[in-house]
């Protein structure tokens, strides 16, 4: 479990440093992480809304660290935490049945190709691994 904690927090904090890039005004990638609204321009939000996606995904950074190593007075909620993080991350990996996850209806952009190559299978599997984590973590 201790690799699997040390795998899930580097790739998270990897995805929160390119959250935070984008946020303060890095533009690579950005046309493409978010979904294309009924064919007009791509979904982009707020620089502000970008950095609080950040700070939250760091967060979620540490969470598998703490699910292994908790700290005492986490500890006997943090698996909670776990879980439902877990919960949160099938359900968007699930999607919402037109733009994002394994069961979208729109496949005409380039994030509807992206979404569908990489990112809901790899949300998928963080699902699987922090609900991993929050059974058998501590």
């Amino acid at each position: 479990m201790v690799i699997l904690s040390i795998i899930v927090a580097a790739i998270m904090a990897f995805v929160s440093f390119l959250h935070f890039y984008w946020a303060f005004g890095g533009s690579y990638g950005l046309t493409s992480a978010g979904p294309t609204i009924e064919n007009k321009e791509n979904f982009i939000p707020s620089g502000y809304l970008i950095f609080i996606v950040a700070c939250l995904l760091l967060g979620l950074a540490v969470l598998p660290l703490q699910l292994v190593w908790p700290l005492p007075y986490l500890q006997d909620f943090v698996s909670y935490i776990g879980y439902l993080v877990s919960a949160v991350f099938v359900v968007r990996g699930v999607g919402d049945f037109k733009y994002v996850g394994v069961f979208k209806k729109i496949y005409n952009s380039k994030f509807s190709k992206l979404d569908t190559m990489y990112f809901s299978p790899l949300i998928l599997l963080l699902g699987l691994a922090y609900a991993l984590l929050a059974k058998y973590g501590i």
